[in-house]
């Protein structure tokens, strides 16, 4: 982490800990209303981050803001912070200006208006929808749905077509999909450092057989694999969020979901095993970050989908093993976007 991170990052954390405590991220899952929150974040300036000086922002490049996204998902911000982060700029991209007070959740469409994810992204009241079809991008108010109608028991958000847009405009070569695909691996990946830590703190408090639980070899080994997870997530949470003008590399994205999706699962049953059944209890605020990170990791793209995604840029790729191929995307995304 370089010197920028920590000079964003420890403030914006500071606000976190004001703002998002799991007392707030339940009000805002029972009725997506998150007026308060938004406002303080609005207030902080970080949602302009990307948005160039000359418009009115601070022109962070991508790479500085990435420990804001993880914080975001450490603390379970209830709004699509780093999805308006982005928009914004997008917006201001297309020499548009997005409106103050909202935030924007991302709607890649298949050209009848289809969501291109198993579920619809997470709402709040106030938000807008930046929705996407081909090159062509839109910004529309939402409806926010009503949780008990959502598996995971959240607030989801659909864009109201048949009002106008607020905005039109094109971003040729902008991908959408991607861009939801690598915030939600750097969500999930914050996610799972907080329950690393939050399992960290159980297996050192509590006691069984007259010895705290961290102790246990058994224990230590299951954390070790825990810690890995996460490290392996954050690292390709960064790989997947790099890019210029916008422009995302759809390998590296693929590589980012993929990694997110297959550690989500291991970090939430570790984190369950050490926890026991306290875990599970609606109290406890270890469900809040499993019950998100399982819906995550069907929102815009299963590992399933960003692998096969990989794979076919491998079999189009020119490079004799996979080992090159990996190089090469990592050295030259370009040529594999």
């Amino acid at each position: 982490m370089t010197a920028m991170d920590n000079v964003l990052s420890d403030g914006f954390v500071r606000l976190l800990r004001e703002i998002s405590s799991p007392a707030a991220v339940r009000r805002a899952e029972d009725d997506g209303d998150a007026a308060d929150i938004l406002r303080e974040v609005e207030d902080s300036g970080f949602m302009d981050a990307l948005v160039p000086e000359s418009k009115q922002g601070s022109g962070l490049a991508l790479a500085d803001v990435v420990p804001l996204f993880l914080a975001a998902g450490d603390h379970l911000l209830p709004i699509p912070f780093a999805e308006t982060m982005v928009a914004r700029a997008l917006i201001a991209g297309a020499d548009a200006r997005a409106p103050r007070g909202n935030t924007i959740v991302f709607w890649p469409a298949t050209p009848s208006g289809r969501l291109r994810s198993q579920l619809n992204p997470l709402g709040a009241q106030s938000s807008l929808a930046l929705v996407q079809r081909g090159t062509a991008f839109e910004l529309f108010p939402i409806q926010c749905g009503d949780r008990r109608a959502d598996s995971f028991g959240m607030a989801s958000a659909r864009p109201d077509l048949d009002a106008l847009p607020l905005l039109s405009f094109e971003l040729p070569g902008v991908d959408l999909l991607q861009w939801a695909a690598a915030i939600t691996a750097v969500t999930m990946a914050g996610a799972m450092e907080r329950m690393l830590g939050m399992s960290l703190t159980h297996v050192n408090g509590r006691k069984q057989f007259g010895r705290t639980l961290g102790k246990f070899q058994a224990i230590q080994q299951q954390l070790s694999i825990f810690a890995e997870r996460v490290v392996s997530a954050q690292v390709a949470a960064r790989i997947g969020l790099t890019g210029s003008n916008f422009i995302l590399d759809g390998g590296r994205v693929a590589i980012a979901k993929s990694i997110a999706n297959e550690s989500a699962r291991s970090c939430v049953s570790i984190a369950h095993a050490v926890h026991g059944a306290i875990g599970i209890s609606e109290a406890h605020d270890l469900q809040l970050y499993t019950r998100r990170l399982a819906r995550l990791q069907v929102s815009f793209g299963s590992e399933a989908y960003w692998q096969r995604f990989a794979g076919e840029l491998r079999l189009g790729s020119r490079e004799t093993t996979s080992v090159d191929f990996v190089r090469a995307l990592l050295d030259h995304p370009v040529a594999y976007q």
